[in-house]
């Protein structure tokens, strides 16, 4: 597997911004990077036309204008030429360096990524300069690697079937399909014919058969369908665009490219192989941020080499691509000292997809997001292609306020939480999806950064090569979970993929009030019958509620993994403190101890940290934990418990109101009406949570409702819906409702038919009931409705 954490060759990554920055139309319409250039010996009437060479990422005219940028940008222009320079010194590496380490890929990273860097930056020099240097060292480079005798490890023949091809075999595509366009002029007939025998017997055959062409293929979606497929198949399809008029196949390798990224995208997962899809229709891979964004830019560049090659054809419509930046916007946390993005899974503490985005407006693909997403990240390295596009365009100007501040991926599991969208902002992330490969044992986990600064953390990763990778860090110790006598999800579920995965659902984030929660009961269905998390955010004050049954009575251990320090305080919690970023955490019930346990550091397993245990004083079966995280911890809620044989909750007091929570105890253990009464209140509801003003007999504010279908005060209702739903609203005209969408009619308490009603931003119509002072409210069905 490759270490994605692990720095990429900069040079590459940078020249291919320069690449896609080039192009005039950046985050606006559709327009390809290589401008067409008719070339009447290249027609295809049955393809559609081809532009001559070079083509690939750029052409003659892309050419002019970038000769053009680097004339007004002597810094950028001195990086290209002293980059270009220090290849031209560099020394090749052979094949016995390629082959330390053993196993499926060994040390093929290493000349894969020398090759791919020589590829891109000195076939551009060349072509930019004229100078001959340039193409002589290139051209020795493509015949020297043709030396190899493959470009992959020497373990890939000890599998059964053996393979052939690995993600370092793309590394060397790419750089051969980069070199043989922009050198195709240069190289004499003979050198041609060489270097296009080397990529079909090095890349184009190995990976095709492996991947694609029946017959002869290895794998299927449904065994290697993640980032793995995506990355691989793009280097023989660059290599395919490469010899397209050079060798009679290559029109039919592209079709079988096409095709197979068709499915890749498309793929809805196995039930008898415990596979999920590896994509969501909005956007992401169930493998984080950084194997979303490495699977696809690789593609990416496939697709933009496409449409430069065929200007006449129209690329295929996938459906993650429209989506994929919103995921990339909603997880990253701006801060004044840089930025940081969610980490859950084998993804690095900062990821920037800035290559992803240009990559995608220079495929026609940009949205209003990716602008809002490099308004935060000011990428701006010295000698890219992204200093050069900064002279030639500039992103779509959108207002932050656009964007929501809070966003749910029920089916893979991921949800975000954020105070505002200014920098050093409060950010939640919680998590409960699938566990395989790169998707750790963390069903219910989450992560909290204010400040500028992580504060409550997910422990990360390190080199797949240690032992700890399996043994600690994806494993559910290693996360902020509710383990069961010390023993958390299946190990089993990380090779094998998980079962039963989890899921997050009715995310409400209105009225000053967020909310979601997760099902992790299938992950750790060994254990529990019931595992429910729910986050609620209100104010200064995030409660975390846990709803577990057991099958049996156990140890229930709460986790919590921070950064920097911890202190505990007379309330019986502890005080977080990571240089300006605090918070108090307290465990509200049950009664429980603090207990300090030892884990390892984020991309350091040699280092070990310390974490929190919160441990019940007692074994249960059948345990409900209420946990507050206090944003002010110099002025912390007063927080009281208050207990009755058919619900838990809490009264918290702060300086702007009282507040209380309750857990309805009968919805959990009880079948039935479920109904329960607390204080003057009678309700069905699973979760109530009451906003007052924080004076003397203070009227509500808000009212929230989860999974209830009704809330009375004596013969006053407050909610009616047939159906039991989730949902927040705050009395007063205008009225406005939220709420996930198990209802489409609900009955709240109004004085008075409202002016305007809205409901989940949408403005519906009202009905008054003067004679019960309820208001009706009714709305569309949607399609695809989220529980």
């Amino acid at each position: 597997m490759k270490q994605i954490s692990q720095p990429e060759n900069l040079s590459r990554r940078t020249l291919m911004k320069l690449m896609a920055l080039a192009s005039p139309a950046f985050l606006g319409s559709v327009s390809l990077l290589a401008e067409p250039v008719a070339n009447p010996a290249q027609e295809n009437a049955a393809k559609g036309r081809r532009i001559g060479r070079p083509r690939l990422f750029y052409n003659t005219t892309a050419l002019k204008r970038i000769r053009q940028m680097l004339s007004s940008d002597r810094a950028t222009d001195a990086f290209l030429k002293n980059h270009g320079e220090e290849l031209l010194r560099a020394n090749f590496f052979p094949e016995s360096v390629a082959e330390i380490g053993g196993g499926q890929q060994a040390n093929y990273n290493v000349p894969g990524s020398q090759i791919a860097d020589m590829g891109l930056t000195l076939g551009l020099l060349y072509q930019l300069t004229g100078e001959k240097r340039y193409a002589d060292k290139l051209r020795s480079a493509l015949l020297y690697y043709a030396g190899y005798a493959r470009w992959a490890g020497p373990g890939l023949v000890q599998r059964v079937p053996p393979w052939h091809s690995v993600l370092e075999t793309t590394e060397f595509s790419f750089g051969y399909s980069t070199a043989y366009d922009a050198l195709w002029e240069f190289l004499t007939k003979e050198d041609r014919k060489a270097v296009a025998e080397t990529m079909v017997r090095m890349a184009v055959e190995p990976i095709l058969n492996d991947w694609i062409l029946p017959g002869k293929r290895i794998h299927s979606l449904d065994s290697m369908g993640h980032n793995w497929w995506g990355v691989c198949v793009t280097g023989a399809g660059l290599c395919a665009l490469a010899l397209l008029g050079d060798d009679a196949r290559a029109q039919a390798w592209i079709d079988a490219v096409d095709a197979g990224f068709a499915q890749w995208f498309e793929y809805k997962g196995n039930v008898e192989q415990n596979r999920m899809p590896t994509f969501e229709r909005s956007g992401p891979s169930y493998e984080g941020v950084s194997y979303t964004n490495y699977g696809v830019s690789q593609y990416l560049q496939y697709r933009l080499a496409w449409q430069n090659t065929f200007p006449d054809r129209k690329a295929p419509r996938i459906e993650p691509l429209s989506h994929i930046t919103t995921y990339f916007l909603q997880t990253l946390y701006p801060a004044s000292s840089g930025f940081l993005t969610v980490n859950f899974d084998d993804s690095p503490p900062s990821v920037d997809v800035t290559e992803t985005l240009l990559l995608l407006a220079a495929c026609g693909l940009a949205t209003p997001d990716a602008a809002r997403y490099l308004a935060h990240v000011h990428t701006h390295p010295q000698g890219t292609l992204l200093s050069l596009l900064r002279q030639s365009s500039s992103p779509q100007q959108v207002g932050q306020d656009d964007a929501p501040d809070s966003c749910v991926y029920g089916h893979m599991g991921w949800a975000t939480m954020r105070s505002s969208w200014e920098n050093d902002a409060t950010f939640l992330a919680m998590k409960s999806g699938y566990t395989w490969n790169h998707a750790h044992a963390d069903a219910g986990s989450f992560v909290l950064f204010k400040n500028g600064k992580p504060l409550i953390i997910d422990s990360g990763t390190c080199k797949y090569s240690r032992p700890e990778y399996t043994t600690y860090y994806r494993t559910s110790r290693a996360h902020n979970v509710i383990l069961f006598n010390g023993q958390g999800q299946p190990e089993e579920d990380i090779g094998l993929g998980c079962k039963f995965p989890g899921h997050l659902h009715s995310l409400i984030d209105g009225h000053g009030l967020k909310y979601v929660y997760a099902d992790a009961t299938g992950p750790m269905a060994r254990w529990f019958t019931r595992n429910y998390r729910h986050w609620l955010w209100s104010g200064s004050l995030i409660l975390i509620a846990d709803d577990v049954r057991a099958h049996a009575e156990g140890q229930l251990d709460w986790l919590l993994h921070y950064a920097g320090d911890y202190k505990a305080d007379t309330s019986g919690g502890v005080k977080l403190s990571n240089d300006t970023a605090n918070a108090q955490v307290r465990m509200l019930y049950p009664p429980s101890q603090i207990h300090e346990d030892s884990g390892l550091a984020d991309h350091d397993p040699d280092r070990k940290v310390p974490y929190l245990v919160f441990r019940p004083q007692a074994q249960a079966s059948l345990q409900q934990f209420i946990a507050a995280i206090d944003l002010n911890p110099e002025a912390p809620a007063k927080c009281e418990v208050m207990e009755d044989p058919t619900y838990v909750g809490v009264r918290i007091q702060t300086a702007d109101a009282v507040e209380e929570f309750y857990i309805n105890r009968r919805a959990i253990a009880t079948p039935g009406t479920m109904a329960i009464r607390i204080g003057e209140w009678t309700t069905d509801a699973y979760l109530l949570h009451l906003r007052r003003a924080s004076i003397p007999g203070g009227t509500i504010e808000r009212f929230f409702v989860s999974d209830g279908s009704y809330l009375r005060r004596g013969d006053q209702s407050f909610l009616e819906s047939l159906s039991k739903l989730t949902v927040c609203w705050s009395p007063g005209d205008p009225l406005e409702v939220f709420s996930n969408d198990a209802s489409f009619s609900i009955q709240v308490a109004a004085e008075g038919l409202p002016e305007s009603a809205r409901w989940n931003g949408q403005t519906i119509k009202a009905e008054f009931d003067s004679g019960k002072s309820l208001v009706r409210l009714i709305r569309r069905r949607t399609e695809n409705p989220v529980g």
